[in-house]
Parts: C-alpha cells; sequence; structure tokens
C-alpha cells in the first residue's frame, strides 16, 4: 500500500515503507508517467524518539532527572505532602 500526493501538475511526492515496495508502484509510475521522464529521489527518514529519549537528549534536563532518580535511591532530598497541600498548590496554580 503506498499513499501519494500531488504537490502540483508536475510534482508528486510518494511516501511510502520500503516493505511495502512492489510491482504494482512501478506499474502505477509508468501509466502515470508515460512517455515523460521522472526523478526518483530516496528520503531515508530518522527513526522518531520516543518521549523518554527526547527528554534524556537534552544535557540539562537529563542531568536534573538522573540526580531526581538518584536522590530517591538513596531516600534523600526527599519532601511530604498531605493531600490538603497537593489540593492547595493545584488550586493556587489554576488562580
Amino acid at each position: 500500500m503506498f499513499n501519494f500526493e500531488k504537490k502540483n501538475v508536475m510534482d508528486t511526492l510518494i511516501r511510502m515503507k520500503v516493505d511495502d515496495l512492489n510491482e504494482s508502484l512501478i506499474d502505477f509510475l509508468r501509466v502515470s508517467f508515460k512517455g515523460k521522464s521522472m526523478e526518483v529521489h530516496i528520503l531515508e527518514e530518522e527513526p522518531e524518539m520516543d518521549e523518554t529519549e527526547f527528554v534524556l537528549s537534552d544535557p540539562i534536563a537529563r542531568e536534573r532527572i538522573l540526580n531526581a532518580v538518584e536522590n530517591i535511591n538513596q531516600n534523600k532530598n526527599l519532601k511530604e505532602y498531605t493531600l490538603e497541600e497537593i489540593n492547595s498548590f493545584l488550586n493556587d496554580a489554576g488562580k
């Protein structure tokens, strides 16, 4: 399966996964561009990062997160809040 979008009369962009490449694409191109010259441009996309990789890619955020995890593991620099304190904080933040 492949999708294509016509950008204008002479420019067509086809986006697909390599695993979807088959004879039907070649047939489509032959019929669609019969008698015309065409150019094929291959662009290998970078794999997408998940949220954790994205956040950890920032050196400052990475250091803060890893320090916080270490603090939790060592049970130090922890703060405790009551449910009322949390609710009060959330209510104040919404004002």
